[in-house]
């Protein structure tokens, strides 16, 4: 998440300036920065305060108290800002281009610091790795014992899960055995054959499509077990291909590129493992409902874990793995964090004191409110009661 120049944690570098009647009365000297790049190996320095303004595009600041600076923090320029003397900054564009105006003493001198190890501080713009760009077909297919394919290779990818059974490929000669909800990804160009058994049949999904990817050595050549998160998206892409409802292709082409994002996260989540069955997964939904229902109703008391489960007849095992399989987390922590997200709209409501709003919510104290809320949103409340603005 991104930090804007009207936060609170901005203070400890500049401020926002609302009154220009002070600063018009001075003479200053003018500058108009041009910016378009995404990267800098320098911070400035200068001995004044600085007035700083974008004129237009969106420009990042990169602030930093460290001598050494090893240490700096970034926020997106909002409003006219100064920033104090002696700190050391730059710029970074956002948008493919921006004009920043900078007013300073006639008398201001800068000097220029090296980043950390001349290593050069980078924006990384949130732009798309791969591309999918046509679903060419998908189909669920049902094979009989003995089957055999004997091959092909095309100029697109495609996609194969097993509902059912078991199914024997080989990929450019090398052979892989697939089970029940796994799956193997074939890129274009690669030669791939099927081959069930002598006594079962298989049935499987197959997805059909173009799309641009830069290493598709990542994902080919390997099979997966579908975890609860590729699962999922895999059964919001039947169901939407099952309706005909405007736009349902765009959401079609959404959860596809969700089931190749978590197959290239494959090896680094520890995502919940799958209800054994349809019934079994219907159970714990309908039963993490009701639980979420009742902590949400009683978000102001103090609630234990002991009251759920003898409210919900379940034991202290049972909830922590109906909550990490589903929510992939603690159900102390949920109803911590729940009430962490109440207590900061209580705050935005301005209605309350910080105190008030530590008891109203079941805290035994407000220090310890305030620690729990710091380490969960890096300020503490009070600090972050001063960050909103009318």
């Amino acid at each position: 998440m991104f930090n804007k120049t009207t936060s609170f944690i901005f203070n400890r570098y500049g401020e926002i300036i609302n009154d220009l009647s002070r600063l018009r009365q001075k003479k200053m000297s003018h500058t108009i920065i041009k910016l378009k790049d995404k990267e800098f190996d320098v911070f400035y320095q200068y001995n004044k305060d600085v007035y700083i303004r974008v004129e237009s595009g969106i420009v990042m600041l990169v602030v930093s108290n460290d001598d050494t600076c090893k240490e700096f923090e970034r926020f997106v320029i909002h409003r006219f800002i100064k920033v104090k003397a002696g700190v050391k900054f730059n710029f970074l564009c956002i948008s493919n281009n921006a004009k920043v105006m900078m007013e300073t003493d006639p008398k201001t001198k800068r000097t220029t610091v090296d980043t950390f190890g001349k290593i050069p501080i980078v924006y990384e713009p949130i732009t798309p790795s791969f591309d999918i760009k046509e679903i060419l077909g998908y189909y669920y297919q049902v094979r009989n014992a003995n089957y055999t394919f004997p091959g092909e290779s095309h100029d697109y990818w495609e996609l194969t899960f097993i509902d059912n059974g078991e199914l024997a490929t080989t990929v450019d000669d090398e052979p892989y055995e697939l089970g029940e909800m796994d799956l193997i990804l074939f890129s274009p160009g690669q030669y791939h054959t099927q081959k069930t058994g002598h006594s079962q049949s298989v049935s499987y999904l197959t997805i059909l499509f173009d799309m641009e990817m830069a290493d598709p050595y990542l994902i080919t050549n390997r099979v997966y077990h579908a975890h609860r998160d590729i699962h999922n998206a895999l059964n919001e892409f039947i169901k939407v291909s099952n309706n005909d409802m405007m736009y349902d292709s765009e959401l079609m082409l959404c959860y596809l590129k969700e089931l190749i994002i978590r197959v290239l996260q494959y090896d680094f989540l520890n995502s919940s493992p799958i209800a054994s069955t349809p019934m079994q997964q219907r159970f714990e939904n309908e039963l993490l409902n009701e639980i979420i229902i009742y902590i949400n109703d009683t978000i102001y008391e103090q609630l234990t874990i002991e009251e759920i489960c003898h409210k919900f007849s379940i034991s202290r095992s049972s909830l922590q793995t109906l909550f990490k399989n589903n929510l992939n987390v603690a159900p102390k922590q949920y109803i911590s964090d729940l009430k962490l997200k109440k207590s900061k709209l209580l705050i935005k409501e301005s209605m309350y004191t910080i105190s008030e709003i530590a008891s109203m919510l079941g805290f035994t104290s407000i220090h310890y409110f305030s620690r729990k809320f710091k380490q969960q949103y890096g300020i503490t409340p009070t600090d972050y009661a001063k960050t909103i603005y009318n």
